[in-house]
């Protein structure tokens, strides 16, 4: 058999593996709207750990696109820096001024009004 042939047919392997992992990733991570206000808060509140962070703001939310459209909004003010006051700890990865937290309220009213 062709070495060439060998070595595609393994990296077919491999992205099909992590094809399929990502595809149960994204099913697996279901927060639901109390824990995300619950997250929100804390970054409002100044006390959300890397940890909580992390995961909410990479993760995609499959079972929920309204959901996800909360989780992508707060990542465009966590991550805009004209919201942005001090630097990330390990307690408070959100160190956002008096406009950042009015946004994130905002979304938490948001959040509110998405059906699920």
């Amino acid at each position: 058999m062709n070495t060439a042939l060998i070595i595609v047919a393994i990296l077919i392997s491999i992205i099909l593996l992590f094809a399929v992992l990502q595809w149960f990733s994204n099913r697996t991570y279901k927060p639901t709207k109390d824990e995300i206000r619950k997250i929100i808060q804390a970054s409002i509140d100044g006390r959300l750990s890397l940890g909580e962070f992390d995961e909410f703001s990479c993760v995609y939310i499959a079972y929920d696109k309204g959901l996800d459209n909360i989780r992508e909004k707060y990542n465009q003010i966590v991550n805009n820096p004209e919201y942005i006051d001090g630097e990330m700890t390990d307690d408070n990865m959100t160190p956002l001024n008096a406009a950042g937290k009015n946004k994130l309220s905002e979304l938490i009213n948001e959040l509110s009004q998405v059906t699920t």
